[in-house]
């Protein structure tokens, strides 16, 4: 049960790193958010795992695992997470999160079919209802406009209420857009574990897996400023979104962590769709601090019963 507590640990990690994304790819764009939050993420992981004893352990893993990883990595931080931020600036963090429930089909059929993970009747209908619930949250009614910050005392507004002000996924949602992008981040979101579970089981190096993964984004990244003009694009954003990436980077950052940790001693059939219960956490989240940024529904409600039925449904197949 130690993996469910991770996956569950990561989903509310994930819901936090949200709520700070989308307030961060309003004032900027997801480029620059990406660059903040994988970049980030090596120095955080490397911290982990000299405190966890795994640093040197990393060169314990064989070559198969150190490709599978690297190659995991760069298709999860850079393509799923650039077409998320995508997603998320376009219809919003709310109405992201069903489309994102697809990649838990994905990852499921995949972790049955090769790699011989067992699925039976009482956990299918967990996941199910796991992935129904979340499509109950689409709301296409439009928000009110939200209104003009006030500086206060004279002073600059926050990076906050600058994005609050501005026409958004609330207010003027770019349906195309989201759902393309929802269902490319969806795809890259269901692969990665597989590869990540396939790459560290029957180990106990979650940590250092996830270093090599972050570090071979990163090395991606990094050889991307080579463009001509990237340099000068990055250095032209709004310095007040900084501390919203960076934040977002912390939280993804533990989520991550508890999803490698998760993964390396639960089944991917149970880790990914308990990761997904941020979409219990974001609209929650989203409620509280970014109220003026999201669409919200009724329907939200009975979302969120449906897949908490699915947690407990799925919960009870384990054991």
């Amino acid at each position: 049960m130690l993996g469910v507590l991770f996956a569950i640990l990561s989903a509310v990690s994930f819901g936090f790193s949200n709520i700070t994304a989308r307030r961060g790819v309003v004032g900027s764009s997801a480029s620059y958010g990406l660059y903040i939050t994988v970049t980030i993420g090596v120095p955080l992981f490397l911290i982990a795992a000299i405190a966890f004893g795994q640093l040197l352990d990393t060169f314990d893993l064989p070559v198969d695992a150190l490709i599978l990883l690297s190659a995991a990595g760069i298709l999860h931080f850079l393509v799923g997470r650039y077409c998320n931020y995508r997603c998320i600036d376009a219809i919003g963090a709310n109405r992201s999160q069903p489309i994102q429930m697809t990649n838990t089909v994905y990852s499921v059929i995949v972790a049955v079919w090769l790699l011989g993970e067992t699925l039976n009747w009482l956990m299918g209908v967990g996941i199910a209802l796991i992935m129904v619930g979340p499509l109950l949250m689409v709301d296409r009614r439009r928000q009110p406009a939200p209104a003009a910050p006030v500086a206060q005392g004279g002073g600059a507004t926050s990076a906050a209420a600058v994005a609050a002000a501005k026409p958004n996924a609330a207010t003027s949602p770019r349906y195309a857009e989201g759902y393309t992008f929802g269902l490319l981040s969806a795809t890259a979101y269901g692969t990665s574990p597989i590869m990540i579970r396939y790459a560290l089981q029957d180990t106990d190096l979650a940590i250092a897996g996830g270093l090599v993964a972050y570090t071979a984004a990163t090395a991606v990244l990094l050889g991307s400023l080579v463009i001509p003009g990237r340099l000068r694009d990055l250095r032209g954003f709004d310095v007040r979104v900084v501390p919203l990436f960076l934040a977002s980077a912390f939280a993804v950052f533990l989520a991550q962590l508890f999803r490698f940790l998760a993964l390396a001693i639960a089944p991917v059939t149970v880790v990914t769709p308990l990761t997904r219960l941020s979409i219990v956490v974001t609209p929650t989240l989203s409620f509280i601090f970014n109220r003026h940024l999201e669409s919200f529904s009724p329907r939200v409600l009975s979302g969120i019963a449906l897949s908490v039925a699915g947690v407990v449904l799925l919960a009870v197949g384990i054991a």
